[in-house]
């Protein structure tokens, strides 16, 4: 096992059927999974680790044999240096016939939250409520994203205000009322995006 993984716990797990795989290949498994998703990410050294391991649907309830979760685990890990961590929640799923380990959803893989992204994260949604607060205050513009530069699709209605990028690196709408435009309830989304090592990516807020 990868030293940066020694640190896991793994549970404490409620079911007979989640304590029973936790063996040397179980560890084994996940480390090489880990090793190959998150050490790539890491911008900087780290001084230590922590991370935990835990069944998403820990009940026995869920683990019969047509069990679609029962397999299902949440990972919690951190990358630890000096006043910053480096971090990821995330849900990953264990193919009971190959005991491998991959994101439990496609599509999503593994994103960790570093100093640099976290960075990235702000200044990108600062960038997107200030173009939202312009655009209230009555200007008229060619808006373009500022991750993409793609041309911007704008609902602005008194029931709905919609700001989003056609390629997909956001979307913030909120639900307003009628009368007075003011926001009710709504969404800022900024899908996370998998690339190499050293490219952008964004993360969900």
């Amino acid at each position: 096992m990868h030293p940066a993984f020694a640190t896991i716990q793994f549970g404490p797990f409620d079911t007979a059927y989640h304590q029973a795989p936790v063996d040397e290949g179980f560890r084994e498994a996940l480390s090489s999974f880990l090793e190959g998703e998150l050490l790539p990410q890491v911008d900087e050294p780290f001084q230590r680790t922590q991370g935990r391991i835990t069944a998403e649907f820990n009940e026995e309830k869920y683990c019969g044999p047509n069990s679609a979760v029962r397999d299902a685990y949440k990972l919690e890990f951190s990358f630890i240096r000096e006043g910053i961590a480096d971090e990821i929640e995330a849900s990953i799923y264990r193919d009971p016939k190959s005991g491998s380990f991959r994101p439990r959803f496609k599509g999503q893989p593994l994103v960790l939250g570093t100093a640099r992204r976290k960075a990235e994260r702000h200044s990108f949604q600062k960038a997107i409520n200030d173009m939202v607060k312009r655009i209230l205050a009555g200007e008229v513009s060619r808006w373009l994203c500022p991750k993409c530069s793609a041309a911007l699709s704008l609902v602005d209605v008194p029931a709905l205000f919609d700001l989003s990028c056609p390629e997909g690196c956001f979307n913030f709408n909120f639900h307003r009322d009628p009368k007075t435009k003011e926001f009710m309830h709504g969404h800022f989304f900024a899908p996370a995006r998998h690339r190499a090592p050293g490219q952008d990516r964004s993360t969900n807020r």
